[in-house]
């Protein structure tokens, strides 16, 4: 026999989900651009995705970024992925995906340094990835706690992992392809010969 207790309207369960709602009205979200905490009563605040909490002035200074930062980031990633990494990548799968990941509210800044963090600290395997970024969605969060407390124990680590990268592009050899010089062979005859077969 079995026996089924509804217990929502029980006491115990009403106290319990009394104490949950107040530790969650406890809770005071901080501001991802600026680290201040949002009073969410008086605060212009805004939150894109779950668990990102901005106020509305940070979030739009922080979506005008310049464009020519983004590009020049674009190409950071594509410099480490082929020299530093030394792997190949579907161009338009990692569009595709950058694409998407910056309307989710991910940054390239961001997306360099997860997989600054996850292919180079963690040595993730590339293989799995198909030749494009699917796992910087899946790391994003983790790489960027690593990187702020790696940043809060050594001072400028970021700014100088980020010169690095961008020494690095600059110093790229580019191969010149040079056009093969194929010498046609000459065939020399003479009337000469040909008189000679045709007498025989």
């Amino acid at each position: 026999m079995l026996l089924f207790l509804n217990l929502t309207n029980s006491p115990i369960y009403v106290i319990i989900y009394i104490e949950r709602r107040k530790k969650m009205s406890e809770y005071i979200p901080e501001c991802r651009v600026c680290k201040k905490p949002i009073d969410k009563s008086k605060d212009d605040w805004i939150m894109p995705t779950k668990n990102q909490y901005y106020h509305r002035k940070c979030f739009k200074e922080w979506k005008r970024s310049d464009p020519k930062d983004d590009e020049e980031y674009k190409k950071l990633i594509y410099s480490y992925l082929s020299h530093d990494l030394k792997v190949e990548y579907q161009y338009w799968m990692c569009e595709q995906q950058m694409k998407k990941m910056v309307k989710e509210g991910k940054t390239l800044r961001g997306i360099l340094f997860t997989l600054k963090y996850f292919y180079g600290i963690k040595h993730g395997n590339w293989l799995k990835g198909h030749g494009g970024l699917g796992i910087v969605p899946f790391v994003y969060e983790e790489a960027a706690q690593y990187w702020v407390n790696r940043e809060n124990r050594e001072k400028g680590i970021v700014d100088k992992i980020e010169q690095q990268i961008r020494e690095s592009a600059a110093q790229e050899k580019t191969v010149v392809a040079q056009k093969k010089v194929t010498r046609r062979k000459k065939i020399s005859f003479s009337l000469d010969d040909e008189e000679d077969d045709d007498e025989c």
